[in-house]
């Protein structure tokens, strides 16, 4: 029975400290008018996670950041101004032309650039609509 106890204890003390949220991480790069702007424009937004090592403080932030972003934009079927990057909650958002490429290129393709492994959390394709994220 202790150990059971015990079990559930530090099972539970993981689960209260597991960090952001998807829906923190989602806010955290969420920008209305650039969300409205692509829906409005027939692309798909998707929000990830980064699952990688990113420099700790400020100033390594911004760097990063403005990295992040560059390399995301360059990437085939990401749309031009669309990438929103919150390096504190490791969240990514972009926007792509599902008629030019699918998710899983995308991904693959921001995965290489960046250097860093991204989870896809959720899809929007339609106005107030979030979908889970297939898997590749």
């Amino acid at each position: 029975m202790r150990f059971f106890l015990l079990l559930v204890f530090f099972l539970s003390a993981k689960a209260w400290a597991c960090g952001y949220c998807v829906e923190d991480k989602i806010a955290a790069v969420y920008e209305h008018a650039a969300v409205s702007r692509s829906l409005a424009g027939g692309r798909t937004v998707v929000f990830f996670a980064i699952d990688g090592e990113l420099p700790p403080g400020a100033a390594a932030s911004a760097k990063t950041r403005a990295r992040i972003e560059k390399l995301a934009a360059a990437v085939p079927g990401v749309e031009p101004g669309s990438v929103r990057v919150s390096v504190e909650a490791a969240a990514l958002a972009i926007a792509y032309d599902p008629k030019r490429t699918g998710l899983a290129e995308v991904q693959k393709a921001l995965e290489r650039k960046l250097k860093l492994p991204l989870l896809a959390m959720q899809v929007m394709d339609r106005p107030g609509h979030l979908a889970a994220a297939r898997a590749r």
